[in-house]
């Protein structure tokens, strides 16, 4: 183009269409060039679906993996559904909020000895040498 905004060579349209087109379009005119970028769009989708459904762990495939992505977690007590709010147990179960202390739920997991075991390996016993100046 020059100064005054005259086209100087202008080009026909790549895709036949019988317009002019423009070098910053790819020689398209503004239409062909909108349905260019569509279909470069469509291209990239398909290219990223494919991309994702590839799955990068041995011996499984997708369909072990949506089997275990359809688990719904359901309190083990009163069966109603918790989602992402349910608490989970020492004794290896999921349960709701009002079913979340271990009295309420029955549990089956000894705290007392645990804390025991815990409080033994934090806390050695400090023994000292009755006798510090025997010969």
């Amino acid at each position: 183009m020059t100064s005054c905004g005259k086209v100087e060579n202008p080009i026909l349209c790549a895709g036949g269409c019988g317009f002019y087109g423009t070098s910053s379009n790819h020689n398209l005119c503004s239409q062909c060039y909108k349905t260019f970028l569509k279909e470069e769009a469509k291209n990239i989708v398909v290219l990223s679906e494919k991309i994702s459904s590839l799955t990068f762990h041995e011996g499984t495939t997708t369909e072990n993996v949506d089997s275990t992505m359809k688990i719904k977690q359901r309190c083990m007590t009163c069966k109603k559904k918790v989602g992402l709010i349910g608490f989970s147990c020492r004794c290896e179960g999921m349960f709701c909020s009002v079913h979340k202390y271990p009295e309420e739920h029955s549990c089956t997991f000894d705290y007392k000895s645990f804390g025991r075991v815990t409080l033994a390996k934090e806390n050695p016993p400090c023994r000292h040498d009755k006798l510090e100046n025997r010969i």
